[in-house]
């Protein structure tokens, strides 16, 4: 990405072997490839997912202080020594997330505004809880804490950057929470993640040969299809506190380490023809390898009952995104000719997540919930991609909670408004000047408890 070379000459195959490396060519293929720490559809900076449940998208803040249903888990495990006996909890955010890319071609000045293509994004979450003894709950969940979903035409203008970058992951949580006393409960356990990424991009060929202007956003049959995909499984430490401080008053703090992975995959490369024919030491298919920070979160919060209805929290989330300086993909052998390696740097900084909110209950079955969330991105404009839309965003939530007998619902809504961005210009990464504008999201989500 620092590297600026030309591209080779017409019909120099010979040269274009010995100077086509990963900051011409082949660079853009990092950019998709960091799609694993670059685009979120749903939702939070970076991409880091915040949908624990339903009634953790209504008020976040109220999770990461109290056990308020299974669900905490997600937020904070210290929390579920509020819940006796065994309870159980499933449940599942749906988002909608809407963005237009505009570009402007550096060869001609053409401006074009493109679209993601239309999708509901479901993010499903599962949890139990089970009191032991008067001092000892066991909690498991299975939910995400990271995930990204971006899918463009093939043919839109920046398919030399990406058209496609999808990872999915879930974590496998086993947490055990310890009773100090009536006023301090601790936690300890694992999330066990599996991480899944596909991502796919095109290589401008005819730029590569001296055809035309190299990366030329304009179409092209000469196009060759680039997909990756790769996983990995390892754990992380889960930690949780929570001090009663007060009859009204609770502090809530969390952490969740960060993990390495070590990507491991195929590369696939579908060419064309006449490409196939000039290069056919290029562009084979192999394994591949990559690392990738999940980096670490840092949650804290306070609520305070201010009234026999009204509760009032307040929290925040760190994250260090700063793990996430650069990206290193190692291929079995030469993707052509001198090209084994690849890098791509991204210097992203850390970031907070600040949320505020409320629940009033309004009768003993019904409570009310809502709050407002400003979640900081993370990424370093001077290296800003199409992946994602990647300014602050503000999230305006509301929600409704019924509970009769052993069973309760939790419903929520969220509207998520990005910030509008501008994209700085790298046409030899298949990036050109541009702006994100018109980013926002929906969410729906619902949850299901019930008490045994």
């Amino acid at each position: 990405m620092r590297d600026s070379r030309a591209p080779p000459h017409k019909h120099d195959s010979e040269k274009m072997h010995k100077k086509t490396s990963s900051t011409v060519m082949f660079r853009p293929a990092l950019a998709a490839i960091a799609a694993i720490a670059a685009a979120t559809s749903a939702r939070g900076a970076g991409f880091a997912l915040e949908e624990g449940s339903a009634r953790g998208n209504a008020n976040p803040a109220s999770l990461m202080t109290r056990g308020l249903e299974p669900g905490a888990l997600y937020f904070n495990p210290a929390g579920i020594v509020d819940l006796p006996g065994t309870q159980t909890q499933i449940g599942s955010s749906f988002i909608l997330p809407s963005a237009h890319v505009d570009t402007v071609s550096p060869y001609n000045g053409e401006r074009r505004r493109s679209a993601g293509h239309s999708q509901i994004w479901n993010i499903p979450s599962a949890y139990l809880t089970h009191q032991i003894s008067d001092e000892l709950w066991f909690g498991f969940g299975a939910f995400t804490r990271y995930g990204l979903g971006a899918n463009f035409p093939r043919t839109w203008p920046g398919r030399y950057g990406n058209y496609k970058a999808e990872i999915l992951s879930i974590d496998f949580a086993p947490q055990l929470a310890w009773k100090v006393n009536d006023r301090l409960s601790l936690a300890a356990g694992l999330s066990i993640r599996y991480f899944d990424i596909e991502l796919a991009q095109r290589l401008d060929a005819a730029g590569m040969y001296g055809l035309r202007a190299y990366n030329d956003p304009s179409p092209s049959p000469y196009d060759v299809d680039q997909t990756l995909h790769g996983d990995d499984i390892h754990p992380a430490l889960d930690l949780g506190l929570q001090w009663k401080i007060t009859d009204t008053l609770t502090f809530g703090a969390a952490y969740h380490s960060r993990i390495q992975f070590k990507v491991r995959g195929d590369a696939r490369w579908n060419a064309p023809a006449p490409v196939r024919a000039m290069t056919p030491t290029c562009f084979n298919d192999m394994p591949f390898n990559a690392r990738n920070y999940n980096p670490d979160k840092f949650m804290a919060g306070l609520s305070w009952d201010a009234s026999e209805k009204l509760t009032l929290s307040a929290g925040f989330t760190f994250t260090t995104w700063h793990l996430y300086d650069d990206l290193l993909i190692k291929l079995e052998r030469d993707m052509v000719p001198g090209v084994s390696k690849l890098s791509s740097v991204k210097e992203w900084h850390d970031a907070w997540r600040l949320s505020f909110g409320g629940d009033y209950k309004l009768t003993d079955e019904w409570a009310l919930r809502a709050s407002y969330t400003w979640d900081q991105s993370p990424i370093n404009g001077r290296y800003a991609d199409y992946l994602v839309p990647g300014d602050n965003r503000h999230i305006f939530a509301v929600g409704a909670g019924w509970t009769r007998g052993l069973w309760s619902v939790e419903a929520s809504y969220f509207y998520e408004l990005v910030e509008d961005f501008d994209v700085k210009g790298r046409p030899r990464n298949g990036v050109f000047d541009g702006k994100y504008t018109d980013a926002h999201g929906h969410c729906v989500a619902l949850s299901v408890a019930r008490a045994f």
